[in-house]
């Protein structure tokens, strides 16, 4: 058999078919099963005459095994007078010989041209497209990296990175010039918060100081008291009076050191009707207290706020609430009035907290809340009425109250028919309908 009908052959034979997932073995003759697949990978290797070795090893191991004998026979019947191996070998080395001297001779090649023996039996046990001899000659055409050329690129390169490291400098110090133009232009800057803060220290300072010295001035009229048959009554009324004075500097001390639940506590304890401030007394007694109100009203408002995200009703609501006793009424919450941000804060915290108290059951609490927001007649009640309603509605029918309910929930749909709440007031409205039997 020549090479031709060889290869006739092999187009048939389906290596997938053949190979040893597709194949059912014996359990009990493994060494079987493994000497057939290895035949197989033989085959694929040109390796035909080892293939009939090995294949004929397993049909007189196993007489059964079919498909072996059909390979043998058909390995067989190509003949045996000169090696297939040895064939297939020349007759590649032929057709590689004729198509190196064709290359020579030809630049570019049709991509529908003829295929080597060579490419084709690659292509047909790899089972993968076969390389075109255009690409091929592409390749071999391309130049070479040459040692200058390699010098070239590299000079290339360093140059390219030396401009971008200097284009870096020169605008590091454009920025750098920048800056000391800045900080030229507003030379006290620095030295003004240095000033600041000395100025707070020595404040702080003088405070401690005023209070010790009331301690002081305290004990000799205690000892002063004991060791005499002076006027006891006197002497107790002077030393009521330095211990509100101590008192008062003492919160103001405590207040400038960012202590302000310290503070108040101490500012709390002054029986003002005993004091005896003098005017300038009074005013630093109400500044300090606003100051310390109003900074632990920020701490509790922004740790509520935090807890209000996570969904954390009930320690929000205790923040919240904290902030409501701190500015029960309206007068209070004048302190904020020359900072609006701050102001809406107070009712901000007080919307927020009816919002807790309602997820917690505190029906009642929510529903004073809300009524404390909105008859402000604050910006921040306008700018919320729609929710104030909504909400109150939702208290209402808590406690059962559904006639009122109703009429807030129709009050939402009437007034603000166009928004989100709108359509969950229609649901409210619905159910306390079915409540009051309507």
């Amino acid at each position: 058999m020549d090479i031709n009908e060889l290869q006739k052959y092999l187009e048939k034979i389906d290596f997938n078919a053949l190979s040893k997932d597709n194949v059912k073995l014996s359990e009990d003759d493994a060494y079987v099963g493994e000497l057939y697949n290895s035949a197989i990978d033989n085959i694929s290797q040109y390796n035909i005459d080892v293939a009939r070795i090995k294949l004929s090893r397993v049909v007189k191991l196993d007489p059964t095994f079919e498909k072996a004998k059909i390979l043998l026979d058909k390995i067989n019947s190509l003949g045996s007078d000169k090696s297939l191996g040895d064939k297939m070998k020349e007759a590649l080395d032929k057709t590689e010989d004729k198509d190196k001297s064709k290359g020579k001779k030809a630049t570019k090649e049709k991509s529908g041209g003829k295929v080597s023996i060579k490419t084709f039996f690659q292509s047909l046990f790899t089972r993968r497209p076969s390389v075109k001899k255009k690409s091929a000659y592409a390749a071999k055409s391309k130049g070479k990296m040459t040692p200058l050329k390699f010098i070239k690129m590299q000079m290339y390169i360093i140059i390219g990175l030396i401009v971008v490291i200097l284009i870096l400098v020169a605008a590091i110090l454009i920025m750098k010039k920048k800056h000391d133009d800045y900080i030229a232009a507003q030379p006290d800057l620095g030295s003004k918060i240095t000033q600041l803060t000395q100025e707070k220290h020595e404040q702080s300072a003088l405070y401690q100081a005023t209070v010790l010295q009331y301690e002081d001035r305290i004990k000799r009229l205690e000892d002063t008291l004991n060791n005499s048959d002076s006027d006891t009554n006197k002497y107790k009324h002077q030393s009521e009076i330095l211990l509100q004075q101590k008192r008062l500097y003492q919160g103001k001390y405590l207040s400038v050191s960012q202590k302000y639940d310290e503070a108040l506590v101490v500012l709390n304890e002054i029986d003002t009707a005993k004091a005896e401030f003098s005017d300038a007394d009074y005013a630093m007694y109400n500044e300090t207290v606003a100051q310390c109100k109003a900074n632990i009203a920020i701490s509790l408002y922004n740790s509520g706020n935090k807890l209000y995200q996570d969904l954390k009703y009930k320690e929000a609501y205790s923040n919240f609430y904290d902030i409501w006793q701190s500015y029960p009424d309206y007068d209070s919450v004048k302190v904020w009035e020359k900072d609006n941000l701050y102001s809406n804060m107070v009712y901000d915290a007080v919307y927020k907290m009816s919002k807790c108290a309602f997820e917690i059951g505190e029906y009642n609490i929510a529903i004073k809340g809300y009524t404390f927001v909105e008859d402000s007649l604050s910006e921040f009640a306008k700018a919320n009425r729609e929710g104030l309603i909504y909400h109150s509605a939702k208290a209402y029918a808590g406690i059962e109250d559904y006639v009122k309910a109703e009429e807030l929930f129709k009050k939402v749909i009437d007034e603000y028919p166009a928004s989100n709440l709108a359509i969950y007031a229609k649901d409210g409205l619905a159910a306390v309908r079915k409540k009051l039997g309507r």
